[in-house]
C-alpha cells in the first residue's frame, strides 16, 4: 500500500470500516443502495511521511451518488467562508480557474469576470448555465494539458478530499497556473473537531476519501516547490455549533470510532445532541476552536 500523495510505503493502519455499516448509512440518507460502490471493507490509514489520512481502497462516488446528494438544499451553498478568505488574494484583472466548481457560486463573489469552472457533474453544469456561468465538464489533468500556465489563480474548495489521485490533481492545478500565480485550496480540517466525529459519513467514502491536516498542507508546499503564503482556519460556524458541542460531549463517554451502530452509542449520540441544542446558547465566540474548514494559499515560484 502506497500513500496516494507522496507514494511512501510507511503506512499506519488506524481503523477498519465495515462495508455493510457504511453502505447502510448512505442508504438511510439517500434511499439508494450504494453497496455496488462500497464492495469491500475499507482500511483507514495514515502516511507516516506526509501525514495524509486516507481510505484504502480509494472508492469515489459516481454521477448517481452525487445526484442523490445534490437534491439536498445544503449540498450546494452559495456562500462559503473560504470564499471570503480567497477573494483577499484575487484582483479585478485576474483570471480564475475554479476546479470542482459545482454550479459556479464562487463566480458571483469574485472581483473579476475572468472565470472558468470545471466540474465532472453534468447536472452542476446545467444549473450553472441557467445563471449564465461557464462550467466545463473536464478533468483538471486534461484541462491543464490544453491550457498550461494560463491562469493567475487556481482554486478548489471542498474538492481535494473527494479525489482518488490527489498527487496528479495538485500537479495539474499548478500546471494551469502562471508563474507567480496563486493556488488556493480549502478542505475539511483534521485540525478541528471533525477528527473526532462518529458516524460522519459525508467525511467518508465514497464522498470523502482523504483527510488533510496542517502538516500535510505544509508538505504540499515542500513537495511541489511552492511558497506557502497562508493557512487560515475558520472558527466553528453557527450551523456547526450543535454538531461541535455534541462531538465534544460524546468524546467524554465514547471511544473514538469512525463508524459504529451499537445501541449504547446511538443513545449517547442522541442525548449529546439534545444537550447541545440546549447548551449552544451559552457558547461564547471566544470559546470556539477551529471550525470545519481550512484554507491554504500557495504561490507558484
Amino acid at each position: 500500500m502506497n500513500c496516494p500523495l507522496c507514494k511512501c510505503e510507511d503506512i499506519e493502519l488506524l481503523e477498519v470500516v465495515d462495508k455493510h455499516l457504511l453502505s447502510n448509512q448512505y442508504e438511510k440518507l439517500t434511499n439508494i443502495d450504494f453497496s455496488y460502490l462500497i464492495a469491500e471493507d475499507l482500511k483507514y490509514c495514515e502516511c507516516q511521511k506526509c501525514k495524509l489520512r486516507f481510505f484504502n481502497p480509494l472508492i469515489t462516488g459516481d454521477e448517481v451518488f452525487y445526484k442523490a446528494l445534490q437534491k439536498f438544499d445544503w449540498y450546494y451553498v452559495d456562500e462559503k467562508n473560504e470564499y471570503d478568505e480567497a477573494v483577499k488574494y484575487i484582483s479585478s484583472t485576474d483570471t480564475v480557474l475554479d476546479v470542482g466548481s459545482g454550479k459556479g457560486a464562487l463566480s458571483k463573489v469574485l472581483p473579476t469576470k475572468g472565470y472558468v469552472g470545471l466540474d465532472f457533474s453534468e447536472n452542476a453544469k446545467l444549473m450553472a448555465a441557467k445563471k449564465g456561468i461557464l462550467i466545463e465538464n473536464e478533468m483538471i489533468q486534461d484541462y491543464a494539458d490544453m491550457y498550461p500556465s494560463s491562469f493567475d489563480v487556481v482554486v478548489s474548495f471542498q474538492v481535494l478530499e473527494h479525489v482518488s489521485e490527489p498527487a496528479s490533481f495538485i500537479k495539474a492545478q499548478i500546471k494551469a497556473l502562471k508563474s507567480g500565480g496563486k493556488l488556493i485550496i480549502s478542505v475539511p480540517s483534521e485540525n478541528s473537531f471533525l477528527r473526532y466525529v462518529n458516524n460522519g459519513i459525508l467525511n467518508m467514502p465514497p464522498h470523502h476519501v482523504t483527510r488533510w491536516s496542517d502538516d500535510t498542507l505544509e508538505f504540499i508546499a515542500e513537495k511541489y516547490n511552492l511558497h506557502l503564503i497562508s493557512i487560515f482556519h475558520d472558527k466553528v460556524q453557527d450551523i456547526h455549533k450543535v454538531w461541535f458541542l455534541a462531538t465534544l460531549v460524546q468524546s467524554f463517554f465514547l471511544e473514538k470510532k469512525l463508524l459504529d451502530n451499537a445501541f449504547y452509542r446511538k443513545v449517547i449520540l442522541k442525548l449529546s445532541e439534545l444537550f447541545s441544542r440546549f447548551a449552544v446558547n451559552g457558547l461564547k465566540d471566544e470559546m470556539l476552536p477551529n471550525g470545519h474548514s481550512v484554507t491554504v494559499v500557495y504561490e507558484k515560484k
